[in-house]
């Protein structure tokens, strides 16, 4: 490639399914915990947070019904 050039990389992907919401706080915390430790080691910390915050929290589930992608990688 030369100076002003530009390649085209795309990586897409298109889900179909069903949503819900999950409403079991149990299952609420649980979700919000494996995020927390993503970013954190400090278990202290996560739970104060969720503790502050899960009455705030919506977390959706889907089951996947269809996925499709693509890689676009011209270069």
């Amino acid at each position: 490639m030369e100076d002003g050039d530009w390649a085209l990389n795309i990586k897409s992907v298109i889900v179909f399914g069903r949503i819900r919401e999950v409403t079991d706080i149990d299952e609420k915390t649980e979700i919000c915990k494996k995020i927390g430790h993503k970013f954190t080691s400090d278990e202290k910390y996560i739970d104060d947070d969720i503790a502050r915050n899960i009455k705030r929290v919506l977390c959706l589930e889907i089951t996947v019904e269809h996925m499709t992608g693509k890689l676009v990688n011209e270069s």
